[in-house]
């Protein structure tokens, strides 16, 4: 398949285009990966999906049984839509954070995984197709989520921990912390420990994800500074946004 010159670099318009409709959400939205990134993306796997197709660059040559004929082209375009497919995975998974209880950044990795598929599609020529799929995958972000926002936010878009911080003689610390891990089974989302050596003692942060969990904290607040070897303990509540 010959393109011509005009007709290349209309496609990489268009991807230039609908890569930054899609981004323009996410910028919007501050995420990890915006405006620039998206158009990339579909800009990359529309020239990738150009040279496939190309009959310049999109076969290899092998030896041919027939004397009069030493060598024949083989195409094979979707090998390098293929490696399209599997390279946008490093890209999105370098958009997935971990921060906390909480993982971000899956939709972001999505809607690049989808960028990539809207650059294919216009790159082998399905206009059409690559302008109802940016639309869909506009709506889903910007409408959709505006609406998963607003209906679910009590629910699902915020993660609540309690951070306690515990001063105590260092050879009360296994009991203390065997005590949280009973209190809050696979819930601990990070623990540091800092230690005085002249004074024997430890400060323990203890860091806990509550969400699911009912928690009496005046309640453990008690329990906890009740304990033997416990100099001082404090407990605090923080709600926070989880963004996508």
């Amino acid at each position: 398949m010959e393109l011509t010159l005009n007709e290349q670099v209309l496609r990489l318009f268009l991807a230039l285009l609908l890569g930054s409709v899609v981004g323009m959400e996410r910028e919007y939205t501050q995420q990890s990966a915006g405006l620039r990134t998206h158009i990339l993306v579909c800009l990359g796997a529309t020239a990738f999906t150009i040279v496939s197709i190309s009959d310049m660059t999109a076969g290899f040559a092998i030896k041919d049984m027939d004397p009069n004929l030493s060598y024949r082209m083989v195409r094979d375009p979707a090998r390098i839509a293929a490696q399209i497919v599997a390279g946008i995975g490093f890209i999105g998974g370098g958009a997935v954070l971990r921060h906390g209880a909480s993982i971000r950044g899956l939709t972001t990795a999505a809607s690049l995984w989808m960028m990539a598929s809207i650059g294919m599609l216009i790159g082998v020529g399905s206009y059409q197709l690559a302008i109802v799929a940016t639309v869909f995958s506009f709506l889903v972000l910007f409408i959709i989520g505006g609406l998963e926002r607003s209906m679910f936010k009590k629910h699902l878009k915020k993660f609540t921990q309690l951070k306690v911080q515990v001063t105590a003689k260092d050879s009360a610390l296994p009991t203390i912390e065997q005590w949280l891990e009973k209190s809050f089974p696979r819930k601990t989302v990070e623990v540091k420990t800092q230690r005085n050596e002249e004074a024997a003692t430890a400060t323990m942060s203890y860091t806990v994800d509550l969400r699911g969990i009912q928690a009496d904290v005046n309640q453990l607040s008690r329990k906890l500074n009740a304990m033997d070897g416990v100099l001082s303990a404090s407990l605090k509540v923080f709600h926070e946004e989880k963004e996508d």
